[in-house]
C-alpha cells in the first residue's frame, strides 16, 4: 500500500505549517533551476557534437565512443545519484546543488585537456559524478516551494532550461569546435556553471518542509532500505520509472549519435549540424516540455491516467517521426526531429511530477533520484554504447550507413516501454489519491 505524504503520524503535526515562499523568491527559484537545467544538459551533451574528431584524433570505434558518450557518464551517476539525494533530503538541498554544480563545470573543462582517450573518459567519469548532485535536489527544492498545484508547470519551466541548453550547445559547441578546436569547446561549456555556482548560495532560500522529517516526525531520515521498501510499494511510481527509462534509451541513444548521422550519411559540417539541429531540437523541445506539465494538469482533471497515456501516445508519434527522419532529406530530417522532441518533451514534466508527487515528502530527492538513477544507468549509460555496438557489428554489410540501421533497430524498444506505462496507468489514480489526500 502507498504511504501517504500527508500522514501526520509520519511526517510530524508541524509539517505541513511551514509557509510558502513568496511569488518573487518562487520566479527566481524557476530562474536558478532553469539556469541548471540549461548548464546541465550542454555539459552532458557536448560531447555530442564532438565525436567526428574525437574520433579521428584517438582512432577511436563507435562502440569506445559509445562508452564514452554514455557509460563513462553514466556510472558515477548513478552510484552517487541516491547519495546525494538523501544527502540532499537530510541537509541542504542548495549546497548539494551548488557543490555539484561546481564538480562538473571544472570536470568538463578538464575534459578539454585530456591527452588521451582514458583521461578523457574519466574526465567525464567526473562529469558524472557532478550531475548526480543536481538534478533531483533542485527537483525537490521545487516540490518544496511550489504547493500541488503548481508543480507540474514549475517542473516545466525547470525543463525548459535543459531545452535552452541542449540546443544552444549543439549550435554554439558547433560554432566553437570550427573557431577554436573541439578541446576549447569543453573548455568553454565549463565556464557558465563555475559562475552560476556562487549565486545559488547567495540567493536561494531553501524551505524546511516536511521533508526533513522521518518516519516517527523526527529529524532522523529513514533508514534507506525503508525508503525503498516505501517507494517500491507504490504500484505505479516503479512501472513509471521503467517506462520511461525504455524510452530514455532511445532518446539518449538517438542525441549522442545524431550529429554522427548527419556527418557520416549526409556529409553535413559541424557548424552547419550544430545551428540547425541544435534550432530543431531547442524549439521542439521547449514547446513540448513548456506544455507538458499545464497540459497533463489539464487532462488530468478529466482523468489522472491521462499522465500516464499520454507518453503512449506522443511516444508512438515520436518513434515514426524518428524512423522518418532517418529514411529522408537532411532539412526534413531537422524539421521531423524537431516535432518528435516536441512530443517526448510532453512527458518530462509529468514524469517528475509523479517521482516527486507519490513519494512522501521526506524522500522526494530519493524519489526524484531513483528516476534518474534507472534513466541515466539505461538510457544514458547503455543506449549510446548499444548503438554504437550495433553499429560495428552491422558496418561490414552497410559502410558507414551502419549507424542509421543502428538507429532505426534502437526503435523497437518503444513496444515495451508503452507496455509499462499502460500497466502503471491502471493504479495510478487510486496511489495519487492517498499521497495527496491531505496536500
Amino acid at each position: 500500500m502507498a504511504v501517504s505524504t500527508a500522514d501526520p503520524g509520519l511526517l510530524g503535526k508541524d509539517a505541513t505549517q511551514v509557509e510558502t515562499p513568496s511569488l518573487p523568491r518562487r520566479i527566481w527559484l524557476l530562474v536558478i533551476a532553469a539556469s541548471v537545467g540549461g548548464v546541465s544538459a550542454l555539459d552532458r551533451q557536448v560531447l555530442t557534437m564532438l565525436v567526428e574528431p574525437i574520433r579521428a584524433e584517438f582512432s577511436l570505434s563507435d562502440q569506445q565512443l559509445g562508452l564514452l558518450t554514455g557509460l563513462a557518464f553514466a556510472v558515477t551517476y548513478v552510484i552517487a545519484a541516491i547519495p546525494a539525494a538523501r544527502l540532499a533530503d537530510r541537509w541542504s538541498r542548495k549546497k548539494v546543488v551548488a557543490g555539484a554544480l561546481t564538480l562538473w563545470s571544472g570536470m568538463t573543462i578538464l575534459c578539454g585537456a585530456a591527452a588521451s582517450y582514458w583521461q578523457l573518459f574519466f574526465a567525464r567519469v567526473g562529469v558524472g559524478l557532478g550531475e548526480a548532485g543536481g538534478s533531483a535536489p533542485m527537483q525537490a527544492l521545487l516540490a518544496d516551494s511550489f504547493p500541488r498545484r503548481q508543480r507540474g508547470l514549475a517542473m516545466s519551466v525547470y525543463l525548459v532550461g535543459s531545452s535552452l541548453g541542449v540546443g544552444l550547445g549543439l549550435a554554439f559547441t558547433g560554432w566553437a569546435l570550427v573557431e577554436f578546436g573541439w578541446r576549447w569547446a569543453f573548455v568553454f561549456a565549463g565556464v557558465p556553471g563555475l559562475l552560476l555556482a556562487p549565486l545559488i548560495m547567495l540567493t536561494v532560500k531553501e524551505r524546511r518542509a516536511a521533508r526533513s522529517a522521518g518516519l516517527d516526525g523526527s529529524d532522523r531520515q529513514p533508514p534507506l532500505g525503508q525508503t525503498m521498501k516505501t517507494l517500491w510499494h507504490i504500484r505505479s511510481l516503479p512501472l513509471m520509472m521503467v517506462g520511461t527509462t525504455l524510452m530514455a534509451l532511445i532518446g539518449m541513444g538517438l542525441l549522442a549519435w545524431i550529429p554522427a548521422f548527419f556527418a557520416r550519411t549526409h556529409g553535413l559540417e559541424p557548424l552547419e549540424v550544430g545551428t540547425k539541429l541544435g534550432a530543431a531540437l531547442a524549439t521542439g523541445s521547449f514547446i513540448g516540455r513548456l506544455a507538458g506539465g499545464p497540459l497533463a494538469e489539464y487532462l488530468g482533471r478529466w482523468d489522472l491516467r491521462f499522465y500516464l497515456w499520454t507518453p503512449i501516445l506522443t511516444g508512438a508519434l515520436a518513434v515514426m517521426l524518428v524512423f522518418a527522419a532517418l529514411n529522408s532529406t537532411p532539412n526534413m530530417a531537422f524539421t521531423l526531429l524537431g516535432f518528435q522532441t516536441f512530443l517526448t518533451g510532453l512527458f518530462a514534466a509529468p514524469m517528475l511530477y509523479i517521482a516527486t508527487t507519490l513519494a512522501p515528502d521526506w524522500a522526494r530527492a530519493t524519489s526524484a533520484a531513483c528516476a534518474m538513477f534507472a534513466i541515466n544507468l539505461v538510457g544514458l549509460g547503455a543506449g549510446p554504447w548499444l548503438v554504437g555496438a550495433l553499429s560495428d557489428w552491422l558496418r561490414p554489410e552497410f559502410g558507414e550507413e551502419s549507424l542509421r540501421m543502428a538507429l532505426t533497430f534502437a526503435l523497437l524498444v518503444y513496444i515495451p516501454a508503452a507496455i509499462c506505462f499502460w500497466l502503471a496507468s491502471r493504479t495510478f489514480s487510486d496511489d495519487h489519491a492517498a499521497a495527496t489526500q491531505e496536500d
